[in-house]
């Protein structure tokens, strides 16, 4: 069925005339009348009676003409819903983000994101590097924020930040105070360290392969709070990204030791599939973050992203945003 013609019939059924049928559509008489034959002619029924006149739908025509109510009423819905898309008056934004980075970055990002658009429901998952990965490649969110790790080639990389990995230890440990410390002797000592996936371990582990070194005695952990209280009781140190620590370092319940041979990093990626269209939300939100970005520096990044919050007023009704885990592949 030839949608011009329906919206021709549809016109004239609800005006009653070929003239103001015309002027709605903006074009000639002689073309709605052409268009309305037509459809005739296709259905194989009349539908329009003259009543002197007036124009009429047959029994036929009134069936016609509801179902052409509701199939021009999705197309204005159709249309007023990508109208919103485009003006962020709706959406949804599926993002992905690293364990340690949902924790401690992602509230401030997410809530000063939403002040500037408070209509955009937020979808926000966690998990490792490796998952994340995986989720962008299934198409389980549009963009994800992690700690480097090697990327497959489907993979767009967007360089986003850098943080420092640190080692950390209890201010009671007995290495707290010394200038640095090789990791031969952090080796003297269980390490406290995240599970497999994380980029963290990542880095730990490539720095005990160059020197040839194994870990001594190892307590591993997915959930980072865990492994700083084990820390802050002396059962050992860890490596761990300073935005994760930073609070407890300024408070004194966790001490820092600096390792012979320079500091590690960690470098924070924006992830997406390649040749994937963004959807609006997606890419505005793509957008925030790159204009947020302080590349040397994770923390300076998000207290700036929390400052940005603060010149736009929180909207009155709250916004519903999902967390959840992502689920082992």
């Amino acid at each position: 069925m030839n949608l011009n013609q329906l919206r021709a019939f549809h016109a004239v059924a609800k005006t009653g005339a070929f003239s103001k049928a015309a002027e709605e559509l903006f074009v000639t008489e002689p073309a709605v009348f052409i268009q309305v034959r037509c459809l005739e002619r296709y259905l194989g029924f009349k539908l329009l009676d003259k009543f002197g006149k007036d124009l009429r739908p047959t029994e036929v025509g009134r069936m016609l003409f509801d179902y052409a109510e509701k199939i021009f009423g999705l197309v204005q819905e159709a249309n007023k819903a990508i109208k919103e898309l485009q003006d962020l008056k709706s959406g949804e934004l599926r993002i992905g983000s690293a364990k340690a980075l949902a924790q401690y970055l992602m509230p401030v990002v997410v809530s000063s994101f939403q002040d500037f658009y408070p209509r955009i429901k937020v979808l926000l998952s966690e998990g490792a590097s490796d998952e994340l990965v995986k989720g962008i490649l299934n198409h389980q969110f549009e963009l994800a924020l992690v700690a480097r790790v090697p990327y497959p080639e489907r993979i767009n990389v967007i360089p986003f930040c850098r943080d420092k990995v640190i080692v950390v230890v209890s201010p009671e440990n007995r290495l707290v105070g010394k200038e640095e410390v090789s990791l031969a002797e952090l080796n003297e000592q269980p390490v406290i360290c995240r599970d497999a996936g994380s980029a963290t371990r990542f880095a730990m582990w490539g720095e005990f392969d160059r020197l040839g070194l194994k870990p001594s005695a190892l307590v591993e952990a997915g959930n980072t709070e865990f492994i700083k209280d084990m820390v802050k009781k002396d059962k050992g140190y860890s490596f761990l990204a300073s935005i994760c620590v930073r609070n407890e370092i300024k408070r004194g319940e966790l001490a820092t030791v600096h390792l012979k041979g320079g500091e590690l990093t960690l470098d924070i990626d924006i992830i997406h599939l390649k040749g994937k269209t963004l959807s609006p939300a997606a890419a505005t939100f793509l957008n925030f973050l790159k204009e947020s970005s302080e590349v040397e520096d994770l923390g300076e990044t998000a207290d700036r992203i929390g400052d940005r919050s603060k010149t736009v007023p929180v909207p009155a009704t709250p916004i519903s945003q999902a967390a959840k885990k992502t689920p082992a592949p």
